[in-house]
Order: C-alpha cells, then structure tokens, then sequence
C-alpha cells in the first residue's frame, strides 16, 4: 500500500476555495501548509505565500487538529482571500510512535484536493523569498522535461536571522546547474554528493502534481525519495536566487524526536518496498547502480539508529539513549548490536576524553 492509498484511510473536511481566480494559461502551484502549534510561525509562513509576486498560486492550509488560536486563525485567512482551500482534521495526526504520519495523512490529503499543476509543501515555521515561486515556475514553463525544482536553501534562527555560517555551507552543498538529469542527481545523492548537487533537503522540491499521484504521493521519507522517486522521471530545475528560508530552533521535529530517543532507522527501509522503489530503479537504472541504491539504504537504517543513541551519549541524555537502544531493538533487532558495539566504544571515547583533560589540567 503506497503513502496515497493509506492517506486515504483518514477523515478530514474539506473547504474549498470561496473565491477562485486563476490566469489558466499559466501554471498554477500549490502550496501545502500543514499547521497545529506556533502561532506567530505560522502566521509567517502563510504571509511569505500570501505575499508572492507570482499569483497564480492555489495555497492549501492544512489545520491538524491545531491549538485553538491557530485554528481561528486559519479560518479567517481561509474566508479572507481567494484561492485558500481549508483541510481541517478534528483530532491532531501526529504520533510519537509514527512521527512522520502527518505526511502521509495531513500532505497527501492536500494533494489530492489541490488545483496545481506543479505541487510543494512548505512548513509551518518557514517562508519562502517573494519572487520564489514565479522562479520556479519559469524553470518548469521553460523545460517540458523539468518534473520537480528547488529553491537555495537559507538558514534562519527562530527570530528570523539569517545563520550566515550554515548559510554558507547550504549554498556550498547545491551547485547543481539550472537543469540536471533527475537520475544523474540521485546517483549523486545516494554516493554522499561527491558532486555537492544537493547537499541539504532544506525544504520539499515543487514537483508536478501529476508525477506525485502516479508515483503514490508524499511519503514519510520524502526529504529522500523526492529524489530517488520523484526527480528520477525527468530533469530536475534549480533556481538559487529563490530562496528557502528553513527556521532552526528547539522545537523541530527531529529534535524532539532525537531528545526522545526515537529512531528512524527503519523507515525509509518500509517506504522503499511499500512504494515499490527498487522495482523503479530496476526498469531504470543498472545493476550496478541499483546495487548502489541497497548499499545507501543499508547505510541509513544503521546511522538511523547510531547516530541518535551516539548524540544522546555526547549530551549526557541517557534516558533517551536507553530509549533509542530499546527503539532499535524493536525495530530493527539485526543491527543491535551494531549500534551497541559502536556506543560502547563511544563511552570509551568520552571516558579517555575526560582523563585526559584532567591530566592536561592537574
């Protein structure tokens, strides 16, 4: 069952634009906001929609059975303007013990009422640059065989400041050309992007509407599978001059996550056979870079686990290292001790750290 068919098991209303107005000679895009808390937040990423310079856009708010205010809010910017449909979900879709079902249900539900020719989804607490949707429009008007596109990313702090070190490292991390094979960017991707084409997710690609329903919609891996699903059906457009502005703070959902000991280690493993992405790669690639695409898999699902029991250890969260052994475990008990081995040799490493600062200092 891909993400489309298991979004569909979920009840959710929709309101459909009050007002339309549309030039339908030209693309229309929609974006996809999908809001519960932080009010501000989202109050500044649905203005950074509202105030683009590229009108004909369809913006599709999603209300996850959010916070009172959030919700008043959304409904009056929904009854205020044109081209605003309403999703609302009485009850919040999130779930510590699947934390990415919010895409498959609240993203996919979006999709699947939109307008759009071409599709993104943008998150609560970021904001795209006024001109970034005309740009990426231009990029998928100009090239019939362009199927997703991107904007820079930039990273910004809860109040809004640019972070102009991580900044640097993002525009780094993206040298891809304006338009580039979508199969040449995955392989890229998948090897560690020796090539920087694509070096953060940042945000989700503006993908064609139609490339999404045909290939089952918005997964729980799509920060991966926007590229070794998606873009892999065409060339893929980028545009640095349109910008992402991705908020980091405390509370983004990887980082409660982490802090919590939950671990990802096996979901991109699930998506890849619920979304049937090596039998894609098969028709598509060769063998050799099909093998290529296990071998990246494999090495996810073990830094999925690793990574979070290793940073937990590093700040002294051992509730949340106990709890992303136990997540593993559970989840994927064939690299236990794998990911037990390495922190043991990890707390030998902080042990050998701390005796030697201590000889330095006496």
């Amino acid at each position: 069952m891909n993400a489309i068919e298991e979004s569909k098991k979920s009840e959710y209303s929709y309101l459909p634009p009050i007002q339309e107005k549309y030039a339908f000679d030209d693309l229309i895009i929609s974006i996809i906001i999908d809001c519960y808390y932080g009010l501000d937040l989202v109050k500044q990423s649905v203005q950074s929609v509202l105030n683009q310079d590229y009108r004909n856009i369809e913006l599709i708010i999603v209300d996850n059975g959010a916070k009172e205010d959030v919700s008043e809010y959304l409904y009056s910017i929904y009854k205020k303007h044109t081209n605003i449909g309403l999703i609302k979900f009485q009850e919040n879709q999130f779930s510590w013990d699947d934390a990415l079902i919010t895409v498959v249900i609240c993203w996919n539900a979006a999709l699947l009422n939109c307008k759009g020719d071409i599709v993104s989804h943008l998150s609560y607490d970021d904001m795209l640059s006024y001109d970034c949707c005309s740009r990426m429009a231009k990029l998928f008007i100009d090239n019939d065989n362009c199927v997703t596109a991107g904007p820079l990313p930039v990273s910004i702090d809860i109040n809004g400041k640019v972070n102009e070190e991580f900044s640097e490292r993002l525009r780094l991390g993206n040298k891809r050309t304006k338009y580039i094979a979508g199969k040449e960017l995955a392989l890229d991707f998948i090897q560690g992007s020796p090539n920087k084409y694509f070096g953060a997710p940042g945000g989700v690609l503006f993908t064609k509407r139609s490339l999404l329903i045909k290939s089952g919609g918005f997964d729980r891996s799509d920060d991966i599978t926007q590229i070794i699903k998606h873009a892999i059906h065409g060339e893929s457009g980028f545009d640095p001059e349109a910008k992402l502005y991705w908020r980091h703070h405390s509370n983004q959902l990887n980082k409660l996550t982490k802090n919590k000991g939950i671990v990802w280690c096996n979901i991109l493993q699930n998506t890849v056979v619920s979304e049937r992405i090596i039998e894609t790669w098969s028709d598509l690639f060769s063998i050799e870079q099909v093998e290529l695409l296990k071998k990246f898999i494999k090495n996810d699902e073990l830094s999925g686990g690793l990574n979070v029991a290793i940073e937990s250890l590093r700040n002294k969260n051992y509730s949340g290292f106990f709890y992303a052994l136990k997540n593993v475990l559970n989840k994927r008990p064939s690299i236990f001790i794998y990911v037990l081995w390495f922190s043991i040799l990890e707390v030998v490493q902080m042990l050998y750290e701390k005796a030697s600062n201590i000889v330095k200092y006496k």
